[in-house]
């Protein structure tokens, strides 16, 4: 339950803290566009202010004598009309009428970026009008045409500022309009003035990240080596007991005064008593010697091997030891030379590993099929007709303590050293080694060790 605990509160952490600095950087975002506003709404107020003072109005003669000229056209024509879509139509007409005259002014931009670029702000933005009252003047009587209501700004202004506002009365007509500016590299702009920050927040954020990944990473890491560790004390108490059992067993028996007269029961219990201390023997050597490698305190006794006759006697005296399982070794052999340098001990550990496994793994007769060839390389591939393996289980397959198999086979004794030792003694001779298995389609070790120059 620790474990899992420790990640859960760990990812919720990571999650708060993720929500803490996307929301710092959102308020940073607000507060800086809140500041581009206000710096930039008012130099541009400044400088329409001047634009006005220098030209007396904001807009030329022309525009308001166009203002008239059309407003006491289009008194009559909406008087003339039917009430309803044709008076509403003229109405539209009109206030489309009034802003292409407004945006046909083009002076005040001019007057405006110049402005901006000299006081040292960002000069490139776009511009245009929003009319929010239109009516027009018929001597005593008021024609409403346009009136704005819900205080929304037109497409692609949403964002722009309001830099001017204006009311005029003309003889036909009483209009109140904006003059909307939009900085087209606001957002450029903001995320530039906050580039600090957000190197911050992300360097930030990448930081945890890689912590938190590491963490969980060793987290599962420790979990593994420690159900490993479990397992391997499980099974090396498993297989101390045995042997152990049997010597108490039969040393109990040899203390019986009648059993000692029959001296072939003596020699019979005395001789399970030696291969069960010989037994013993060899699971603490395995446990030192799987030791001394770790402390890098091993060191390869080459000498050269005839390779043909090196495997043959191994295959043979394999075959010998494992006669009631019915293993069956064949060998296939493509030899340029006839000798390799070779620490022969450790390579004979290294072949017995290989083919106990096969015979331990198997589910009917093992059958190991061998290919040793040697020319620039030294090759030697062990192919068997056992359980196989999934791809999870190759990826640890020569870790330390670690055993693989399914149901039965998972009581199949072992101490998970086996194919730890095989890849240490490989690689000590500068070799590799390669695996390929399929469950139930058996498993391919291929070693290759370079050969020394004589």
């Amino acid at each position: 339950m620790k474990p899992r605990f420790y990640i859960i509160l760990s990812t919720v952490a990571l999650v708060i803290l993720l929500i803490v600095q996307l929301y710092n950087i959102s308020v940073t975002f607000d507060t800086k566009f809140e500041v581009f506003n206000t710096q930039y709404g008012d130099a541009a107020r400044k400088a329409l202010y001047e634009y006005q003072t220098i030209n007396s109005d904001f807009q030329p003669d022309s525009v308001f004598i166009l203002f008239d000229y059309y407003a006491e056209d289009f008194i009559y024509k909406i008087q003339d009309a039917l009430p309803g879509e044709d008076r509403d139509s003229l109405k539209h007409n009109l206030l489309n009428i009034y802003l292409r005259i407004l945006h046909g002014n083009t002076m005040p931009d001019v007057f405006l970026r110049d402005y901006l670029e000299k006081a040292g702000f960002n000069p490139d933005f776009r511009s245009g009008y929003h009319i929010t009252e239109l009516s027009l003047l018929d001597f005593d009587l008021l024609i409403p045409v346009f009136r704005d209501t819900t205080g929304e700004l037109p497409t692609g202004f949403k964002w722009s500022l309001s830099a001017y506002s204006h009311a005029v009365e003309g003889n036909f007509y009483r209009i109140r309009y904006e003059y909307l500016i939009d900085f087209t590299d606001r957002t450029a702009i903001i995320y530039r003035d906050m580039m600090i920050t957000l190197v911050l927040a992300v360097l930030t954020i990448v930081i945890v990240l890689i912590v938190f990944i590491l963490t969980m990473r060793n987290m599962l890491i420790q979990k593994r080596l420690s159900d490993m560790k479990t397992d391997f004390i499980n099974n090396m108490t498993h297989e101390l007991k045995t042997p152990l059992s049997t010597i108490a067993v039969a040393s109990s028996t040899l203390s019986d005064e009648s059993m000692q007269k029959d001296q072939e029961k003596v020699k019979q219990i005395s001789g399970m008593i030696n291969k069960q201390n010989k037994h013993l023997t060899q699971l603490i050597d395995r446990i030192l010697d799987i030791s001394i490698w770790e402390k890098d305190q091993i060191r390869l006794k080459r000498k050269e091997v005839h390779i043909y006759e090196f495997m043959e006697e191994k295959i043979k005296l394999f075959q010998l030891e494992n006669n009631g399982n019915g293993v069956n070794i064949t060998a296939d052999y493509n030899l340029d030379k006839d000798f390799v340098m070779l620490d022969d001990i450790h390579m004979t550990t290294v072949l017995n590993n290989l083919w106990s496994n096969a015979v331990k793994y198997c589910e009917g007769n093992p059958r190991i099929e061998m290919k040793v060839s040697l020319n620039a390389k030294l090759l030697i591939r062990v192919r068997d007709n056992g359980i196989g393996m999934r791809k999870e289980e190759q990826k640890h397959v020569y870790d330390k303590f670690y055993r693989a198999g399914k149901g039965d086979f998972k009581t199949v004794k072992g101490l998970g050293l086996g194919l730890y030792y095989v890849k240490q003694i490989v690689t000590a001779h500068g070799g590799e080694i390669e695996l390929q298995s399929h469950p139930g389609k058996g498993s391919t070790f291929t070693i290759t060790i370079p050969t020394e120059k004589e």
